[in-house]
C-alpha cells in the first residue's frame, strides 16, 4: 500500500474523527516520555522495520519519522487488552517464523526485498480473510497497519507534513478593506 493508497483508506484527516484524533495526540504525547512498555528491543525494531515499510520516508517523513514505533507500543501497553496485545506479540513472532523458514534468518536481518516479500504474503491473506468477509480484527498485520497509519497520520509529522493540516488556515488580516457598493 502507497500513502496515496492510504490517504483513501483515510479520506484525509478530515475523515478522522475528532476523537480518534485526540486520542492520536494524547498517545503521541504519552510517548515521548517513555520507554518500551510492551515490546522488548528485538520486537519494537521488527515493529519499526514493519511500520517504515507500510510508509517509508521518501519527500516526506516516514513512519519512524513520526513516532509510529513508539506510538504503537503505548497503544498496545494502554489501550489494548491482554488478548489483542498477544495477538499482536504472536504476529510479531510469526514474522520472524516466515522469515527464518523463507530466507534463514530474522525479519530485521532480511534485506528490504526480502521483508517486502513477507509482508506482501501478509498483505494477501488479509486480503483473503476481507474477500471472504471472514473477521480481520484478529488478524495481525491489519492490526499493525492500521496502528501505523493511525499514528502516522495522527502524528505532528504526518498531519503536516503529508496530509498539510494547518490548525488555523489562511492568514490573519485585522484590517482587511472591504468594497463600496
Amino acid at each position: 500500500m502507497n500513502r496515496r493508497e492510504a490517504l483513501l483508506l483515510l479520506a484525509g484527516t478530515a475523515a478522522l474523527p475528532e476523537s480518534l484524533k485526540a486520542m492520536g495526540r494524547a498517545v503521541h504525547a504519552r510517548v515521548r516520555a517513555g520507554t518500551l512498555r510492551t515490546f522488548n528491543p528485538h520486537q519494537n525494531e521488527t515493529v519499526a522495520t514493519i511500520a517504515e515499510l507500510i510508509i517509508p520516508k521518501t519527500d516526506t517523513p516516514g513512519a519512524r519519522d513520526a513516532g509510529v514505533p513508539p506510538f504503537i507500543d503505548v497503544m498496545l501497553a494502554d489501550w489494548a487488552d491482554d488478548e489483542q496485545r498477544q495477538m499482536f506479540t504472536t504476529g510479531l513472532a510469526n514474522v520472524d517464523e516466515r522469515s527464518r523458514t523463507a530466507f534463514g534468518k530474522e525479519f530485521i536481518g532480511c534485506t528490504p526485498a526480502q521483508q517486502a516479500e513477507i509482508l506482501q504474503d501478509l498483505d494477501y491473506e488479509l486480503a483473503q480473510l476481507r474477500d471472504a468477509k471472514r473477521d480481520t480484527s484478529k488478524n495481525f498485520f491489519g492490526a499493525m497497519k492500521w496502528l501505523t497509519l493511525t499514528g502516522y497520520y495522527t502524528s505532528e509529522v504526518g498531519s503536516t507534513s503529508e496530509l498539510h493540516y494547518r490548525v488555523v488556515p489562511g492568514r490573519y488580516e485585522p484590517c482587511y478593506p472591504l468594497e463600496q457598493r
